[in-house]
């Protein structure tokens, strides 16, 4: 148990230091935008800490080990979780390499494999659905300016986005 409140004290601060920097940023000029730029961090800070908060009195009233089966890699949980973590940080390397769009079309029928699911074809549909639709919104609607990739694959995601 002294381990979970350990653990759970230095997640506390960590999203304690992520608010305090959320705080900091500057407000908004425009009056459409109602939370500025550090509304959204500084709701997620604050449901972080309400959901902290709520695993530390459950592990106070278990006073014994808790035992997530996700954080043991001896267990298919485990290993799943750990080749999602891998995938993921590949994933953001590769990101600013071979661009938003091509990264999300490799990475999301792979990741869907890495946690079971077994239906090829829906998984395809899936993975070019959510590749469409982010670069659709975030791209397109709100310029946000994905990662476009290096060489050719960049000149290529002006046709897209």
């Amino acid at each position: 148990m002294a381990a979970e409140l350990i653990f759970n004290c230095l997640v506390g601060l960590g999203i304690v230091f992520f608010l305090v920097q959320a705080f900091s940023l500057p407000q908004s000029d425009n009056p459409g935008d109602v939370l500025g730029a550090g509304g959204f961090p500084v709701i997620l800070g604050i449901l972080g800490l309400i959901v902290l908060a709520v695993i530390t009195v459950r592990v106070l009233r278990q006073k014994s080990k808790v035992k997530v089966p996700m954080f043991d890699l001896g267990s298919l949980d485990g290993r799943s979780l750990a080749l999602n973590v891998v995938l993921l940080f590949v994933y953001i390397m590769v990101l600013d390499v071979i661009g938003f769009v091509l990264s999300t079309l490799l990475y999301l029928p792979v990741a869907g494999w890495s946690i079971g699911y077994q239906k090829p074809l829906r998984l395809a549909l899936y993975t070019v659905a959510v590749t469409a639709v982010l670069t659709g919104v975030f791209g397109i609607l709100f310029l946000v300016p994905l990662p476009r990739g290096v060489g050719l694959l960049r000149e290529l995601s002006y046709i897209i986005f």
